[in-house]
């Protein structure tokens, strides 16, 4: 029982190593923190290590148990061969951390698995490829001498038969001893002896977010996250009452009085265009074009942030000048499959679900495009990638797209990039079905891929990758657009672009919770246009269906979370989820939250009065609850 204990010790430092690589591995990020930080990140995180090095070496100490009777070289097999298991499956999740939380902002959880599971191809698709090279070597040339060394440590030093075997009363102490041993670890794993078991949030100890992730250990919030997933979701953030929840969701639908004060690109909104239901559109029957921009953040556009680079998106800056822009938008989640649901079903993104994964709910929650379809409007749907990835394909289908594209539609000679077709193939594919005569009104969706990791585009005008593949699309845009003005097309035509998420680290050192991280660009331009316009309103990517029906002056009572921007009847604010988290923006207040530190707002909380906690919550309940509803109707 003695080397178990030591090999549960070198387990628990094997994971405390593992916080400070990582920390190292993103000197950019916690380089400003001073040692004493990176001390408190190694105290406060133990908890977690002693629980992961305790789940690891559970089996081992019960087998002990067997060993003390039953004795024999069985026993030493067992060992080797479930260190070695142990330190694959411990590597393995630390690498895959170090890359995505890059990508992602938060540490490793069932997210990654459920991306990989549903396309493995599409998933890897994203990482360089030196890097898909370099993990399987690294992954080797980190297990090796450590499974050495362990099973080394572990080998038996007796040579031979024993002399003498020892006496049923040794044998009894000996359980004993084993027995308060397996104790002990039932308390490490538990997370100590108090009503609570360990949880993500135990090792949350600062304001800063980084280090709270630095203190996570990634094994347990992977196998956390994967043994708590839950899909009964009418047990899930149930932070009031029903009927609070339902009295503070209608409060929040009130008409505003209050008026923003935005400070994060220091604009002063107090200049805001009075709310008026009036039409954009020149038409209540335009053909429409919506472009889903892949990752295209308001911080690098001037249309949302005045003091962006300019030179990042040129032509949508140009849109926000020309057309509509909305300059107080936001995403409602930060990944792709959550963007879509929200722009194309007006349906928010939810912290540990994605509704377009969900078949079931896809054919039961209402949609744009089924809207537009049952007022005659033709449908199709365009993607350089693999529409089959998260269940896209079956999303869209439920939303009644007749003609949908994906990378298999065009030659392997168009197959460029690692995504697949490469944004001006596809923004050509796309001209020409816009350009082409259409006896009936239609609408034509397209999901841009370039702008997404790893940013490999044939365009060299940044040296940062991301900036260089958003300033390749934005070109992309603006040649699209110029050309259609010289058609017959455009008279009728109404153009809307909106990002599907931003990118999680523009600019440098943001964090995943803040809000300008789910700031984006919309603009709406076309022959349509009534006149050049801009939007102040706050709002968000659910927004968008309301708004556009009403100015198609087609009903949308069935879009439950889709507000008219332009409604002066109605309140305006923005709500968006991050992994096990939520923020809520309204015009006098806001309030973000990370679940795993419930009841503490995160930074960049100014709610001085409690109302943007209360109007978050009672949000996200009763998106849970529309959630059961779907699954039950």
């Amino acid at each position: 029982m003695r080397k178990k204990i030591i090999l549960y010790i070198l387990f628990v430092l094997l994971f405390a190593l593992g916080k400070y690589v990582f920390m190292l591995y993103y000197h950019d990020i916690f380089g400003a923190y001073s040692g004493g930080d990176w001390w408190a990140v190694l105290y406060h995180g133990l908890p977690h290590d002693l629980t992961c090095a305790g789940y690891l070496m559970a089996l081992p100490f019960l087998l002990q148990l067997v060993n003390i009777w039953i004795p024999g070289r069985w026993h030493l097999h067992f060992m080797h061969f479930w260190l070695r298991l142990c330190l694959v499956l411990v590597l393995l999740n630390f690498l895959s951390d170090l890359f995505l939380y890059g990508y992602w902002g938060f540490r490793l959880d069932a997210t990654a698995l459920i991306y990989l599971f549903d396309n493995p191809l599409e998933a890897l698709g994203q990482a360089p490829i030196w890097m898909l090279c370099l993990a399987p070597l690294l992954l080797f040339g980190l297990w090796w001498p450590l499974q050495k060394a362990f099973c080394l440590f572990y080998r038996q030093r007796e040579r031979g038969s024993r002399l003498c075997l020892p006496s049923t009363r040794q044998n009894l102490f000996r359980t004993l001893g084993a027995v308060l041993s397996c104790g002990l670890l039932f308390v490490a794993i538990r997370g100590g002896v108090t009503t609570s078991t360990m949880n993500v949030g135990r090792v949350y100890f600062s304001s800063e977010m980084p280090l709270n992730h630095a203190a996570t250990n990634p094994f347990f919030s992977f196998f956390h996250s994967v043994t708590h997933q839950k899909k009964d979701f009418a047990k899930q953030y149930r932070f009031l009452s029903d009927d609070e929840a339902a009295r503070l969701y209608a409060e929040l639908n009130r008409p505003a009085v209050l008026v923003l004060q935005d400070t994060l690109c220091n604009i002063d909104s107090t200049a805001s265009l009075s709310l008026s239901a009036d039409t954009l559109l020149r038409t209540t029957r335009p053909n429409i074009v919506l472009l889903i921009l892949e990752s295209f953040s308001g911080a690098a556009c001037t249309g949302v942030c005045p003091s962006a680079d300019s030179t990042i998106m040129p032509n949508v800056n140009r849109m926000y000048r020309e057309g509509i822009g909305f300059n107080h938008l936001f995403a409602n989640s930060f990944r792709t499959d959550r963007g879509c649901a929200a722009i194309l079903a007006g349906y928010p993104g939810q912290p540990t679900n994605s509704v377009m994964k969900d078949q079931l709910r896809c054919n039961r929650m209402p949609h744009l495009s089924r809207a537009l379809k049952d007022q005659g409007y033709e449908l199709s749907f365009t993607y350089g990638g693999d529409v089959n990835f998260t269940n896209m394909r079956g999303f869209l289908t439920a939303g009644g797209f007749e003609n949908i594209v994906g990378d298999t539609d065009f030659p392997l000679s168009d197959r460029l990039s690692k995504w697949g077709v490469p944004d001006h193939v596809m923004f050509n594919h796309l001209f020409n079905e816009v350009s082409r005569p259409s006896d009936k009104p239609f609408f034509h969706a397209m999901l841009t891929l370039s702008s997404h990791e790893p940013f490999d585009v044939e365009y060299h005008h940044f040296d940062d990758p991301y900036l260089n593949s958003v300033a390749y699309t934005d070109s992309c845009i603006g040649s699209f657009i110029d050309r259609l003005k010289h058609t017959p097309a455009w008279d009728n035509l109404l153009i809307i672009g909106v990002a599907d998420h931003a990118f999680a680290y523009y600019p440098q050192g943001i964090q995943n919770h803040e809000i300008l991280r789910y700031r984006i660009p919309m603009f709406w331009t076309g022959g349509a246009i009534r006149e050049p316009r801009l939007i102040e309103t706050l709002g968000s990517q659910t927004d968008l269906t309301a708004t556009l029906l009403h100015q198609l002056d087609i009903n949308a009572d069935e879009f439950t979370f889709s507000k008219d921007i332009l409604d002066p009847t109605i309140g305006h604010y923005a709500f968006y989820a991050f992994s096990d988290g939520f923020g809520l923006i309204t015009d006098s207040c806001q309030y973000i939250q990370d679940n795993a530190k419930s009841g503490q707002g995160l930074s960049g909380t100014n709610d001085p009065h409690g109302l943007a906690e209360k109007y978050g919550k009672a949000y996200l309940q009763t998106l849970y609850d529309d959630l059961s509803r779907l699954g039950k109707q």
